[in-house]
């Protein structure tokens, strides 16, 4: 049995899987359609979701985030995967915009390599295409747990790309769960 652990950078990952058509991101198609052996063992699935800031500081804007997230929060739990959550904080830019920050990838990064050390799989199936995962993948990598990375290969980040063990492409992935769908319908 191969063990594995999948780490999902979400945003974009949910922004790609909305291009093709899909409400959310499947994490439980994808986790199948990569599995060609089907002798997996999924130790874990990771996701960040970010906890938003509400665009005015009434009480309807609060509960509604709030809602949202919690509904959000429940639906990936109910697929199987374990939610970190990732507050964002509200700020003003140069010019006076309000723009937010989050700290998703980081609390990614720390998660899954915490995890990864603690655990000791097989294989981490990253799919993200950031730059900044390369070094968490080169500490994985040394510690003899291979990286295979899922991303849009035009978005994949060369830094990524040459320290992942093996590349999917996730709009090929996108196209198979898509036909495995239609069959079974």
């Amino acid at each position: 049995m191969i063990r594995k652990i999948v780490s999902i950078d979400l945003l974009p990952a949910e922004m790609r899987a909305k291009e093709f058509g899909f409400e959310w991101f499947p994490i439980d198609d994808f986790v199948h359609a990569l599995d060609e052996t089907k002798n997996v063992d999924v130790l874990e699935i990771l996701v960040p979701l970010v906890r938003r800031v509400p665009d005015d500081d009434t009480a309807e804007s609060f509960m509604q985030v709030a809602q949202n997230f919690e509904r959000k929060k429940y639906a990936l739990q109910m697929s199987g995967a374990t939610v970190i959550e990732s507050p964002a904080k509200r700020s003003t830019g140069d010019v006076g915009e309000w723009y937010y920050k989050q700290s998703d990838d980081q609390r990614l990064i720390i998660a899954t390599l915490s995890l990864c050390l603690r655990l000791n799989p097989d294989f981490l199936i990253l799919v993200a295409a950031d730059g900044d995962y390369a070094p968490m993948v080169e500490e994985l990598r040394r510690q003899g747990i291979r990286t295979e990375v899922a991303a849009p290969p035009h978005m994949l980040a060369s830094d990524l790309r040459r320290v992942a063990w093996r590349n999917h492409n996730l709009d090929e992935v996108f196209k198979k769960i898509k036909k495995i769908n239609a069959v079974i319908k």
